[in-house]
């Protein structure tokens, strides 16, 4: 191997040998801190969740309230004998509930007479006999909006709730509410933000609307959207990491299914990731797999009315992003040492080559010698550069060396002559 190549070598070893070191010190100094700081981040993250989650519960509270007072005011519902057939009030009620259902983004919206019984929806006429509070369906914020109003409170009631498939497919959601799990039977459930108001008209109650908003879908938000009109996870998204998200989102799940994510998917496909993934339900932290690709999940509960969880809003990161700035360290580190592999190895064959071109002219020098050749004087190459600097550094055991074998030659030249004349 030349010489070059050793000194090369030996340089970059040099170089590199402090910087490995370092490293180990560093990183188990750091990197147990650093990754719970990451997970701090994401539990923070999915607070941040839960509060928008219980700010969109506020906001279908007030849209509840707006459109009871507007059913209200415009005698949508017959106050006289609240008559579920009467013409006129279905007419109006035909016209008012499909414009808010588009105008706040709803799946539905339905006007229930005192007793429970549907008087009309947004999508169809209501079948004889259906009602929100019967043996076979009974739901729970309507329910208890009823007995709101029928006690002369007139505040609205909110909540989520777990809509089965039979009241899902009256409302046409069906297709719409279906997640296809990773594996097993396709999920047919609902969870669905749902706020119910009394209608009250002269101090006496003629009825309630129930609207919702499912959460089993997700949806790009309209240009200029309102708060109601953009998805839950949207917002997450968009709060927390922006709109581009760096495959970052928010997710939602029932049971242990994956119902709803705002997490870009891969692009050759259009479906968010994580969607119909199976998660861990006892656990409020996780990594949760999807393809190649691992994912952080810190999770906050989402109750019912009784407050028992029925689901679950989570922030999502990618699972390297949990090594926070262990990993910022790590790049900082492999770049140095690339760097340094790179300068020390450079250097090294540079000086490598350098004194390799210096002892061969001392090799070829001694070769002349060893034939009777003594002419010639012996000349370190960098001793011939008239630079101070490069004299400085010349002045080392190599130049020595120059020296003594010109000093050697010239004793050689001296005593050959010497002999001759005699």
């Amino acid at each position: 191997m030349r010489l070059s190549v050793k000194l090369g070598a030996l340089c970059a070893a040099a170089a590199l040998l402090p910087l490995l070191l370092a490293w180990v010190v560093v990183q188990y100094t750091i990197s147990t801190d650093s990754r719970e700081l990451a997970a701090e981040r994401l539990r923070s993250d999915a607070r941040v969740a839960a509060n928008i989650y219980q700010k969109r519960l506020v906001e279908l509270r007030l849209a509840s309230e707006r459109l009871a007072e507007e059913i209200a005011g415009r005698a949508a519902v017959n106050t006289a004998s609240a008559d579920r057939d009467s013409g006129a009030a279905l007419a109006r009620l035909q016209d008012l509930l499909p414009r808010a259902q588009y105008d706040l983004s709803l799946d539905f919206v339905i006007v229930a007479d005192p007793q429970g019984r549907v008087i009309a929806r947004h999508n169809s006429r209501p079948a004889p006999g259906e009602t929100l509070t019967g043996p076979n369906y009974k739901n729970p914020v309507a329910e208890r909006a009823l007995a709101e109003g029928a006690q002369s409170r007139t505040a609205p009631v909110v909540s989520t709730v777990l809509e089965p498939p039979e009241q899902i497919e009256r409302l046409d959601l069906s297709m719409l509410a279906q997640v296809a799990r990773a594996d097993g039977p396709a999920l047919d459930q609902a969870l669905v933000l749902e706020a119910g108001a009394p209608v009250v008209a002269q101090g006496r109650l003629i009825g309630m609307v129930l609207l919702g908003q499912m959460l089993n879908t997700y949806y790009s938000a309209r240009p200029a959207a309102s708060a109601l009109q953009t998805p839950i996870i949207a917002e997450v998204r968009q709060t927390l990491y922006g709109i581009e998200g760096r495959l970052s989102g928010a997710a939602i799940s029932l049971g242990d299914t994956i119902i709803a994510s705002s997490v870009p998917g891969d692009e050759a496909s259009s479906d968010p990731a994580l969607k119909g993934t199976k998660r861990d339900p006892s656990r409020t932290e996780e990594t949760v797999r999807d393809g190649g690709r691992g994912y952080a999940v810190a999770w906050q509960p989402i109750k019912s009315l009784d407050g028992s969880q029925i689901g679950a809003i989570g922030a999502v990161v990618p699972e390297g992003a949990l090594e926070g700035a262990a990993a910022s360290l790590r790049a900082i580190f492999i770049s140095a040492a690339v760097l340094a592999l790179i300068v020390g190895g450079a250097g090294g064959l540079m000086f490598g080559n350098e004194l390799a071109e210096r002892l061969s002219v001392l090799t070829e020098a001694a070769g002349r010698m060893s034939v009777g050749e003594l002419s010639t004087p012996v000349r370190d190459p960098n001793a011939q550069v008239e630079s101070r600097i490069k004299t400085l550094l010349a002045r080392d055991e190599v130049a020595t060396l120059a020296d003594r074998l010109d000093q050697m030659r010239e004793s050689f030249r001296q005593a050959i002559e010497r002999m001759r004349k005699r």
